[in-house]
């Protein structure tokens, strides 16, 4: 078997890349939750989700083992749909009986920490995958509020060694070593794991793309490379591919000058506070911005009501844009191109120097199919500090806002190597990881890739690229 390569480095919605960052853990929570006889049963999941702009999730479970093995055994996801996240407690309630509680954050930090450090007196390290679960996490610093947890049994830790459970052996063999006489008790039984991976993964063979391919390794590329089908080539495999090929590799794009301006910038995921409001306005904003969510285009007459609210909304606050852009929304929504396009141009005027005016009025273009507008619509500025030039830092949402409209331009109009360094810069800012591109978008991207890499997987599907080119190419050994 060849020597295993390391994985590509640029990745996309790679979690682990995410989680290093440290930006999980400025996340609000949205939940933390134990199960109500925690205390009782010793060994339970310890989940402690937050909450992106985009409403997905990111959450960590720790199986916790408070009789022994600490943090035995961890999932965790980062930016998943919310429907994951319920669908993954269902099989907790449901497979296994589970009640769970929402508890603080203050307690389920100490429950998981204080088990893990229980563990570690016993020469146990917690699960590989406790690093990653760590930065979903607050940092376990030595000012954090300590609560007293239940650990161990009568003044003893017991070990339950479960038959199949491969860190069985493990955990005797450290117990053994490292336990003083009449510290702990082992115990053997049959029990199956409390997480069954095949439950909660029990489509992945119908699903062969379940796992990010930025996320492959060696003998992942080796699999396809066998099975391959030129007629079901996914998109993120072709913009995956292509990002491979040297005349295309963000890597060595970077390093251009024709590319250094869009890179003088920083970015976060924080509020970056421009405008203020007061309590009654930001109130009537989010209402607003939650009945946009709720419309439904084919049912025009039902949302009269909305628009009326929106136009008094304008008129009760002049100088708020916020709400001229869920004016402009609202009939983006109903698929009212044409007045879409006549508020978005008003906003423009009215809002100069407001970025979401131009972003709006492109993306009525997009959708209108008037692609050599969009220059014009973007005021023909290509980076976003030629617009805003007084910042540094801008919003993922503005990065987002500004590049898609030029990553669909450069896309239709030949310039594939610009779209595509545009589209890799948003992910290594993170910025498709909380925000998806408007499909349009993508959709014109892969389909400029496509040209460019189809003809390379024909020679793939011939045989005539061998298998270790193949895989050396995908893994960036070239």
């Amino acid at each position: 078997m060849a020597k295993k390569k390391s994985k590509p480095q640029r990745t996309k919605f790679n979690p682990i890349n995410y989680l290093k960052t440290g930006n999980a853990r400025k996340l609000p929570i949205h939940q933390c939750l134990l199960p109500t006889n925690w205390e009782e049963v010793k060994k339970f999941p310890a989940i402690v989700a937050r909450k992106h702009v985009n409403n997905h999730v990111t959450f960590a479970s720790v199986l916790v083992d408070l009789l022994c093995t600490g943090a035995k055994d961890v999932l965790f996801f980062v930016n998943e749909p919310e429907s994951l996240y319920q669908e993954i407690l269902e099989n907790y309630e449901d497979g296994i009986s589970i009640q769970f509680e929402p508890v603080s954050y203050e307690l389920i930090h100490n429950v998981i920490f204080e088990s893990v450090a229980f563990a570690e007196e016993f020469g146990i390290a917690p699960h590989e995958d406790f690093k990653f679960a760590e930065l979903i996490l607050e940092e376990d610093s030595d000012d954090f509020p300590r609560l007293e947890v239940p650990l161990g049994e009568e003044g003893k830790a017991y070990l339950y060694l479960t038959e199949g459970d491969d860190r069985a052996p493990y955990f005797e063999r450290q117990i053994l070593k490292y336990g003083k006489p009449g510290t702990f008790q082992i115990i053997r039984n049959e029990f199956a794991s409390l997480f069954d991976e095949d439950d909660l993964d029990e489509d992945e063979d119908s699903d062969k793309y379940l796992v990010s391919c930025y996320g492959w390794d060696e003998l992942d590329w080796e699999e396809f490379y066998d099975e391959m089908n030129l007629d079901e080539l996914p998109n993120e495999i072709l913009l995956y591919t292509i990002s491979r090929l040297p005349e295309y590799e963000y890597d060595e794009m970077v390093d251009e000058p024709i590319f250094a301006p869009f890179l003088d910038i920083q970015h976060t995921e924080e509020d970056i506070e421009e405008f203020r409001y007061s309590k009654e306005e930001l109130g009537f904003m989010k209402s607003i911005y939650e009945n946009l969510q709720l419309m439904n285009s084919k049912d025009k007459a039902g949302h009269l009501d909305l628009l009326t609210q929106i136009e008094i909304g304008i008129n009760n606050y002049p100088t708020n844009r916020v709400l001229h852009h869920y004016h402009w929304e609202y009939f983006q929504r109903m698929e009212d191109l044409p007045k879409a396009l006549e508020i978005a141009k008003e906003m423009k005027e009215k809002f100069p120097d407001y970025l979401y005016s131009l972003s709006s009025h492109a993306q009525t273009l997009i959708e209108m199919g008037e692609v050599n507008s969009i220059p014009e619509a973007m005021n023909h500025h290509v980076t976003i500090q030629d617009f805003i030039s007084e910042r540094e830092i801008f919003h993922i949402n503005e990065l987002q806002a500004f590049y898609s409209p030029w990553i669909y331009y450069f896309s239709k109009t030949g310039q594939l190597r610009i779209a595509l360094f545009l589209y890799n810069f948003l992910q290594d800012y993170f910025v498709l990881f909380s925000n998806d591109l408007h499909p349009l978008v993508e959709n014109t991207l892969v389909d400029a890739t496509r040209k460019v890499v189809e003809p390379y997987y024909e020679k793939v599907q011939s045989r005539k690229v061998s298998k270790v080119e193949f895989v050396d190419l995908m893994m960036g050994e070239y």
